[in-house]
This record gives structure tokens, sequence and C-alpha cells, in this order.
């Protein structure tokens, strides 16, 4: 099983965009969830029989979503340690918005 833990701008089309990532690579997640915390939404999605380079790969891919900061990819076998793709949030402030 593999977790990829995200941090996306709160914004109403970040979490369409990480599902719809999924889904149009015919990958159905285990399970997904998300939750907004000081202008971040974080979304973890779970996924079961990927082979660990493919979830490298789809890791990175996410990483260069348009609002996505951060991706971290977790092998809950203990195969792999988490990697972090991308920038990590706690290191950027979200845009801000304009009035």
């Amino acid at each position: 099983m593999h977790r990829f833990r995200i941090e996306a701008l709160a914004d109403p089309q970040s979490l369409p965009r990480v599902a719809g990532f999924f889904a149009q690579r015919a990958i159905v997640p285990t399970s997904l969830s998300a939750s907004l915390d000081r202008g971040w939404m974080r979304i973890e999605v779970a996924v079961a029989n990927l082979a660990a380079q493919q979830a490298a790969i789809l890791a990175a891919k996410l990483g260069e979503t348009v609002a996505i900061a951060a991706v971290e990819l977790e092998d809950s076998g203990g195969a792999m340690p988490a990697i972090p793709v991308g920038a990590p949030a706690s290191a950027r402030s979200p845009a801000p918005v304009s009035p």
C-alpha cells in the first residue's frame, strides 16, 4: 500500500485535480481524505497494488501539478522511506488572494 500525502493550495479545484489525476490513470484509491490547515489543503490518498517505481513516478508527476506545493510518498509495507517531492509547504506561503 502506498500513501501519497499532498499539500495543495486551499483552492476549490485542488481536490478534484488530485482525484482526477488518479482517475485518468485508471487507478482507484483505497481511501482519499482532505482537510484544511492555515491556507493549505492536506490530501492523503492510499493506493494498493502499485509497484514502487510506478508510485515514485506518480508522486513526481503530482508534484508538478498546478496548486500542489509538496508530495510525500510512503510505502506502508516499510520497503521505502517517505520521499518528499517538491518544496515543503512550510517553506512557502499561500498565494495572496486579490480582492
